[in-house]
């Protein structure tokens, strides 16, 4: 008997991650997420997308690298809520007529996409608390492993089969003091590295660092940094990240209010993640500061707030200059709230790497320019393991087989390089696949 790994998405670009797990008559899909770059250009060019557009603009995963063995897929799991993991649920999962398990805070926000689309699935949700297990069936059992990334109730996959165990890291970090929620269960992980993990599939996006990655309490510095040992007075200060970093968000609330000021967040996303944050009460900011939902909703807000603009922090979306966020529609003049010289715009996140998304942020920061703003970029630590963390994770695990996932080449041969200098021989023991291959481990 052996255990087959089929890699549908995420083998050739960060994001679009999809993997399958086969053994003997059943299978799990790991993941259903966009690439997000091609995602953000089709839907310029379209109202209505159809599965079969995105698939052929790779914009989602391509099914049908595993078509052969659609009637054996048991089980939909998910790491967690970002949408290259996720985004790509409300056109494939219907495929597969079984259920979709993931933490409650990740189904919430599935359920919200699906809302947003407009699409409604027959598959049944079954939400899976952090260190639990789920028995998908007789040989296949689902763990999912507490980890810190940058948005809640994160998770690693742990399938288990009476063949070996596979460990999907999914997005994570070890972070010492995480802001919200609790640390990577590393006790747990070196309990499963006495299990027989025969493959790991670690998530690469920052295998290339060679460092650790810092722990969130540094971003908050960081921002405090900014906020309170910078000259602010009369001037209007803007703050945007990614709309699912709750923790982050949690740290520009409390400084904002530190600064005497009110604070008020702006925008769909940052509605939809913080609504689902609230209805789990991990977090509480709708008594603390104000919401605005859209910018419908915005134009009025923003033009009495632009009076008084020294009274307040404005938390908006648009970190990477999406052309409808909000901040992008502030920069380009198209709602009522004005950007003066020397006010300050501070982005706390990184550019996601792709040439979309890398141009629209550079249209927004030379507005920004021209405007003679004072803008502070990269203000941010981030959520994903980088080299010396995945040599931890491997050295914990102990696992036959090391298989870099979420990645491209140069990412994931970094990580190939790392597993070889620790001992395992490449195509042998660490392996690089491509999406729509598969690989036999026995």
């Amino acid at each position: 008997m052996a255990i087959k790994i089929h890699s549908v998405g995420g083998f050739e670009e960060i994001g679009r991650n999809m993997t399958c797990v086969e053994y003997e008559d059943e299978a799990v899909i790991l993941d259903m997420g966009l690439y997000l770059d091609k995602y953000i250009s089709v839907q310029d060019n379209s109202k209505t997308l159809t599965a079969n557009q995105l698939i052929q603009e790779d914009a989602i995963p391509n099914p049908d690298y595993i078509r052969h063995i659609e009637k054996k897929v048991i089980g939909i799991v998910l790491s967690h809520a970002h949408l290259d993991h996720i985004g790509a649920v409300p056109w494939i999962a219907k495929r597969y007529n079984c259920p979709i398990i993931a933490t409650p805070y990740t189904i919430e926000i599935v359920k919200s996409i699906l809302k947003d689309h407009k699409k409604k699935l027959s598959n049944e949700f079954i939400p899976l608390n952090s260190n639990s297990s789920y028995p998908l069936s007789s040989n296949i059992t689902i763990e999912l492993v507490n980890v810190t990334h940058s948005l809640p109730q994160a998770a690693m996959i742990h399938v288990k089969t009476p063949e070996g165990n596979i460990v999907y890291t999914g997005d994570y970090k070890f972070d010492y003091n995480p802001i919200i929620g609790k640390r990577t269960n590393k006790k747990r992980l070196k309990q499963i590295g006495k299990e027989n993990v025969l493959a790991l599939m670690p998530d690469s996006t920052r295998a290339d660092e060679e460092r650790k990655t810092y722990s969130e309490t540094v971003a908050r510095q960081m921002l405090k940094d900014v906020l309170l040992d910078m000259e602010t007075q009369g001037h209007g200060i803007i703050l945007t990240t990614f709309s699912s970093h709750i923790a982050r968000l949690k740290s520009m609330l409390e400084l904002g209010q530190e600064l005497g000021r009110e604070v008020v967040f702006v925008g769909r996303s940052l509605k939809k993640y913080i609504d689902a944050a609230e209805k789990l009460k991990i977090v509480k900011f709708s008594n603390r500061a104000e919401i605005i939902p859209s910018a419908r909703f915005a134009k009025k807000r923003l033009q009495e707030i632009n009076k008084i603009r020294e009274k307040y922090v404005l938390i908006m979306t648009g970190n990477q200059g999406e052309p409808d966020a909000i901040l992008t529609r502030v920069v380009k003049d198209e709602l009522s709230f004005n950007i003066f010289p020397e006010d300050f715009v501070v982005f706390s996140c990184i550019t996601i790497p792709t040439p979309i998304i890398q141009a629209n942020r550079r249209v927004v920061e030379r507005i920004l320019h021209n405007k003679k703003a004072r803008i502070f970029k990269d203000v941010h630590v981030s959520g994903h393991a980088s080299r010396e963390d995945h040599r931890d994770l491997i050295k914990i695990l102990k696992p036959k087989h090391v298989i870099p996932c979420h990645g491209d080449m140069n990412k994931r041969a970094s990580l190939a390089k790392l597993a070889n200098e620790m001992g395992y021989k490449m195509n042998k023991g660490v392996h690089l696949l491509q999406n729509g291959q598969n690989i036999v481990l026995s």
